[in-house]
């Protein structure tokens, strides 16, 4: 059965390829991706369970209704997926303060930085999604 990620990236296209390499050689075409770029895209009371790790960009289209900080609030005040499967896309050097701001745990959460090679996003996967 394949897992389930979702991606919340305005910029897909810019960072696909990424994972898909990530997929292909690290976990033999097992995971399936569901790219959107837009916070509204999302039905968030059917996701509980349904997907395995999340990615959220920070920035997001410039007509979604949440940016990635706000998304991550959702997710933890309505509990819909365990943090530590939560990984903050960013090309923001200032993201890990922001969310320690917010109260949350950036040992907990996964930041990575964009642009992200093929092999650093296969071993983020591994992480979340063991």
């Amino acid at each position: 059965m394949k897992k389930k990620i979702l991606i919340f990236e305005d910029e897909w296209m810019t960072i696909q390829g990424s994972f898909e390499l990530a997929n292909a050689f690290a976990f033999n075409d097992e995971l399936e991706f569901e790219p959107h770029s837009k916070s509204q895209d999302v039905q968030y009371s059917t996701w509980v369970g349904y997907y395995d790790a999340v990615f959220i960009d920070i920035t997001l289209a410039k007509n979604s209704k949440m940016d990635g900080f706000s998304i991550v609030n959702t997710i933890r005040d309505k509990k819909l997926i365990d943090l530590s499967k939560v990984v903050i896309m960013t090309g923001n050097s200032k993201v890990k303060e922001k969310l320690e701001e917010m109260g949350l745990d950036t040992r907990v959460l996964t930041v990575i930085y964009k642009p992200v090679a093929f092999d650093e996003l296969a071993s983020v996967l591994n992480k979340v999604l063991s």
